[in-house]
Parts: C-alpha cells; sequence; structure tokens
C-alpha cells in the first residue's frame, strides 16, 4: 500500500507537468496568431495610406504640369495682348495722319469715317482683354497657392506615412521569422503537416513574399489552435 502510494503522487505530477506544457504551446500559438492579425492589420492599413500618398502624389503631379501650361498660355496671351494693343495704337495714329486736321474729299472722308469706326471696334474689343487676363491671372495665382500647399501637406503626410509603413513591414519581417521558427521546430511538425504550413525552409526574399508568407503561415496557425 504504501509503495502504491508514493507511485500515484509521481505519476499524478508528470500528468500535470505535461498538462502545463501543452497548455503553455497552445498559448503561445495563440498569442503569436493574434500579434501575426494585429501586424497584418497595421501592414494593411499603413499601405493603404502609403498607396493614398502615391496615388494623391500622382494627382499634383499632373496639377502641375497643367499649371506650367496655364501659366505659359497666360503668357501667351498677355503677349497677344500686348501686341493687339500696339495694333490699335497704330491704327489710331495712322488715322490721325491722315485724317485729322486736312481737307478731305468726299471719297477720303468716307475713307477716315469707315477707319475710324474699325479704330472704335477694335478698341472695344481690346478694351475687354484685360479684365478676361485679369480673372485667368487670379485664377493661376489661387490654384497655384492651392498647389503649393497641397504639395507641402503631402510631403510631411508622406514623411509620416513611409515611416509608418516601413516600421509595420519590420514588424511583418520580425513576426515572419519567429512564427517560422515555431513552425519548423521539432515538436510543431507534426501539427504542420496536419495544418497544411507552408515550407518555411524556403525564406522569402521580398516584400510581398514575406507578406504572403505570414497569411499563409497565420492560415494554418489558426487550423493548429482549432480557430479556422
Amino acid at each position: 500500500m504504501n509503495a502504491k502510494s508514493r507511485i500515484f503522487p509521481v505519476l499524478l505530477t508528470l500528468a500535470l507537468a505535461g498538462a502545463l506544457t501543452a497548455a503553455w504551446g497552445a498559448e503561445s500559438v495563440i498569442n503569436l496568431i493574434s500579434q501575426g492579425e494585429a501586424i497584418q492589420n497595421e501592414v494593411n492599413a499603413s499601405k493603404a495610406a502609403q498607396d493614398d500618398v502615391d496615388h494623391r502624389n500622382k494627382e499634383l503631379q499632373a496639377t502641375g504640369k497643367q499649371l506650367v501650361a496655364d501659366q505659359q498660355q497666360l503668357q501667351q496671351d498677355l503677349a497677344a495682348y500686348q501686341k493687339q494693343n500696339a495694333g490699335v495704337k497704330s491704327q489710331i495714329a495712322d488715322y490721325k495722319s491722315k485724317c485729322e486736321g486736312k481737307q478731305l474729299n468726299q471719297d477720303t472722308y468716307k475713307a477716315c469715317k469707315a477707319q475710324l469706326a474699325q479704330i472704335n471696334v477694335n478698341i472695344t474689343a481690346v478694351n475687354a482683354i484685360p479684365a478676361k487676363l485679369n480673372k485667368q491671372q487670379d485664377d493661376f495665382n489661387t490654384s497655384a497657392v492651392k498647389y503649393n500647399k497641397d504639395t507641402k501637406d503631402l510631403q510631411a503626410r508622406a514623411r509620416t506615412v513611409s515611416a509608418n509603413y516601413s516600421n509595420a513591414l519590420s514588424k511583418a519581417e520580425q513576426w515572419e521569422y519567429q512564427a517560422s521558427n515555431l513552425v519548423a521546430s521539432q515538436g510543431f511538425q507534426q501539427y504542420a503537416k496536419t495544418a497544411g504550413c507552408p515550407d518555411v525552409r524556403k525564406q522569402p526574399k521580398t516584400i510581398d513574399g514575406i507578406l504572403k508568407m505570414n497569411t499563409q503561415i497565420l492560415a494554418c496557425l489558426r487550423k493548429v489552435a482549432g480557430t479556422n
């Protein structure tokens, strides 16, 4: 009886030790899953932010090109106005030299009258241009100010977003290394095979490869933990 009573506590201790080891292993897998999911969400969010910054940058580049074209058009329109204005002044000078203070016959008078009428039409047309040019200039200035502000804001945002994305990718790489070690461990092999875990001996060399491997490892760890 005494011998048997000494054996039972030993067996009980061994059984408890085994149970504790199994519980610790399961907990470590669950913790790894939680960490992996959190990192995956962080990577997805930061990548979405990075993609948005890249998209916005392309939009601003297109806006910048359009502003350059608008500025060139404004300069051309201004030069055309100055040329047209100079032409009207030349017409006025020609009219004065031919028609003002002169004794005109009927034919010359009619010609001068017609010339003056055309000059007045031209003056009206030229006088209407400055208002259009001023609006064109104001619109350009407003767009340029907004473009400069948007560019400055995007540059500041891009620095933050890039840092967040790099940090998330670094976490993903560290998690992949930790998870791969677990999957490759001898004690985990039977679970890895049953759960269809990827071959972690073939380490990915690109960001996309790491993220894909992380997704595959997460899927197999969920199967092992019974959460999928």
